[in-house]
C-alpha cells in the first residue's frame, strides 16, 4: 500500500471566526478524547416547548457514502476510541434502510431524489421518476426545497463537489439523465437559491470559454455565470474570495473548482501526480456552511439548507482511507457547527444521513498481535483477499485512550462502490421525532417537513 499522505491541517483559517464557529470549535473540542464518554444530549422538555416559537428552519447535511463504520474508523483516527464526534452528540438515532424500487441500495441521485421528495425513486432518478418529477409525499408537485422557498424561507446549496451532483442538485433541478449536467445548472440558477456554493463552474460556461478554474462545457452558448451577476449574485471562485465578502452579502454563488473541490485518486495516483487530496484554492465543506450560517440565521422566515459532503464517498471509492477520513472529520466540523446553531435556536432541525455505505471500510486490530499471521510490513490484502490499508506497511495508531494507551488497527475495504450496509440517520429538533427506530428513506423528507413546516405527514 501507498506511504500515507500527510494529513491537511484539520481547521483551516480563512474564514474569519464567527460566534458561531467559535462555538461550534467548543464543541469540538469536547469530542476529544476523555477519561468517560461525553454525554449525549437528550431534547429537554423547555426546549420541546420552545421549538413550537419562532420560524421554523432545517439543515439536512448529507455525508455521503458514510456508514456507521466509516464514522467508527473517523472516530478512531481522529479522537481516539474514548474519544466522541460532533456527530455522536445528535440525540434522535435511527437505522435508515434506503432501497429503490429497482435496487437494494441507493445511488446518489436516487438517494437525493427520494430526500428531496419524500417519494421512492428507482436508481436512475435525477429529481425525476420515469421522466417526470413526482408529486411529493406533500401532496404538492415541487420537492422540499422549492416548497421552502415558496413559503418565505432563505434556502442554501454547498456541495464540496460541483453543485451539480445530485444531492444537492435534485432538490433544484429535474432531469431525465444524471450527466446532462448543463441543464442542471440552469435550473439551479433558475431556482434561485439564495446561496449556493460548490464546484462545477465548467457547466456555467458555454464551451470555448475560459474561466477560473478551466474551460466551459455548455453547448448552448449561455454563460450562467453572467446571468447569475444579472441576477444579483455576488460570484466567487476562491476561499479567499469567499472570505472576503461583507455579512451583507446574502445572494452568493461560489464556484470554486471546475468540477469537483477534491482530487479523486487512491494514495498512490495522488502522490505521483504530487496533488492534495483538496484543492487549496476552494474552500472545505465545514469553511462554506460556516459562511452560511451567520447570512441566514436571522431570516424571518426561517431558513433551509442541504449540504452534501461528497468527497467521503468518491475517495473512499478510490479506497483512500487518509483523505476519506479527512473529509469525514470535516463533515463532523461541519455538524458541530449546526449543533452549535441548533442549541441556540430550538426551532431549528438537524438532520444527517448518508444513503449508502460506500467501499465498505471496516477498522480492526485483528492478528496484530502476532506478526506470524499478520508480518511487517503489513501485506496489502487479507488472507481472504479483502484490500487492506495500512500507514505505509504500519499500523495506523488512535490518539491516546483514557489510560493513554495509542491503539494500532488496520483498514480493511469490501469493494469500491456503494452497498446498502449499515447507514444511519441522527438529528435534534422538533422534526428528528421521526428519527427513530428502523426509517426508510422517505422518512428524511418528512423529518425536514416537520421541522420547516411544523406538518406532520403521517398525520395526514
Amino acid at each position: 500500500m501507498a506511504a500515507r499522505l500527510p494529513r491537511p491541517a484539520t481547521l483551516p483559517r480563512r474564514l474569519a471566526l464567527s460566534a458561531g464557529l467559535a462555538t461550534a470549535l467548543g464543541l469540538l473540542a469536547g469530542c476529544q478524547p476523555a477519561a468517560e464518554p461525553a454525554p449525549v444530549a437528550t431534547p429537554s422538555p423547555a426546549l420541546e416547548a420552545a421549538a413550537t416559537a419562532g420560524p421554523r428552519s432545517a439543515i439536512f447535511l448529507h455525508p455521503d457514502g458514510m456508514g456507521a463504520n466509516t464514522w467508527m474508523a473517523t472516530r478512531l483516527m481522529h479522537v481516539g476510541p474514548d474519544g466522541r464526534l460532533a456527530w455522536d452528540q445528535l440525540p434522535q438515532v435511527a437505522i435508515y434502510v434506503g432501497p429503490t424500487s429497482d435496487s437494494v441500495n441507493q445511488s446518489s441521485n436516487a438517494g437525493a431524489t427520494t430526500h428531496a421528495y419524500g417519494v421512492r425513486a428507482k436508481l436512475d432518478s435525477y429529481g425525476a421518476i420515469d421522466g417526470a418529477a413526482p408529486t411529493a409525499a406533500s401532496g404538492k408537485a415541487q420537492s422540499l426545497m422549492v416548497e421552502a422557498k415558496a413559503a418565505g424561507k432563505m434556502t442554501a446549496i454547498l456541495n464540496s463537489s460541483s453543485l451539480t451532483e445530485p444531492g444537492t442538485g435534485a432538490f433544484l433541478a429535474s432531469v431525465a439523465n444524471r450527466d446532462d449536467e448543463a441543464e442542471i445548472a440552469s435550473q439551479i440558477l433558475a431556482a434561485q437559491p439564495d446561496i449556493a456554493l460548490g464546484g462545477g463552474e465548467m457547466f456555467f460556461l458555454p464551451k470555448g470559454v475560459k474561466g477560473v478554474h478551466g474551460e466551459g462545457v455548455r453547448e448552448d452558448g449561455r454563460n450562467l455565470v453572467d446571468e447569475a451577476k444579472a441576477a444579483g449574485y455576488t460570484v466567487v471562485f476562491t476561499a479567499d474570495e469567499l472570505a472576503a465578502l461583507p455579512p451583507e452579502a446574502t445572494k452568493v454563488l461560489g464556484l470554486f473548482a471546475a468540477e469537483e473541490t477534491f482530487n479523486e485518486a487512491d494514495e498512490a495516483g495522488l502522490a505521483a501526480a504530487g496533488l492534495p487530496p483538496f484543492q487549496p484554492q476552494a474552500p472545505r465543506f465545514d469553511e462554506m456552511l460556516a459562511f452560511i450560517l451567520p447570512r441566514v440565521k436571522d431570516a424571518p422566515n426561517g431558513y433551509f439548507i442541504v449540504g452534501n459532503e461528497e468527497a467521503t464517498d468518491n475517495l473512499s471509492g478510490e479506497n483512500n482511507v487518509p483523505a476519506t477520513l479527512e473529509a469525514a472529520i470535516g463533515a463532523d466540523r461541519a455538524i458541530a457547527l449546526a449543533l452549535a446553531e441548533a442549541k441556540a435556536n430550538p426551532a431549528l432541525t438537524i438532520v444527517v444521513a448518508s444513503d449508502s455505505d460506500n467501499g465498505g471500510m471496516n477498522a480492526t486490530s485483528d492478528d496484530l498481535d502476532d506478526p506470524e499471521d499478520l508480518p511487517r510490513p503489513l501485506p496489502t490484502r487479507t488472507p481472504s483477499g479483502s484490500l487492506l490499508d495500512s500507514d505505509n506497511g504500519q499500523p495506523f495508531l488512535t490518539p491516546t485512550d483514557a489510560n493513554g494507551n495509542r491503539i494500532p488497527f488496520y483498514i480493511t475495504w469490501a469493494s469500491d462502490s456503494d452497498s446498502a450496509g449499515g447507514t444511519v440517520a441522527r438529528g435534534i429538533g422538533p422534526g428528528a421525532v421521526k428519527i427513530e427506530g428502523t426509517i426508510d428513506a422517505t422518512q428524511v423528507y418528512k423529518a425536514l417537513y416537520l421541522g420547516l413546516f411544523d406538518t406532520d405527514l403521517d398525520a395526514k
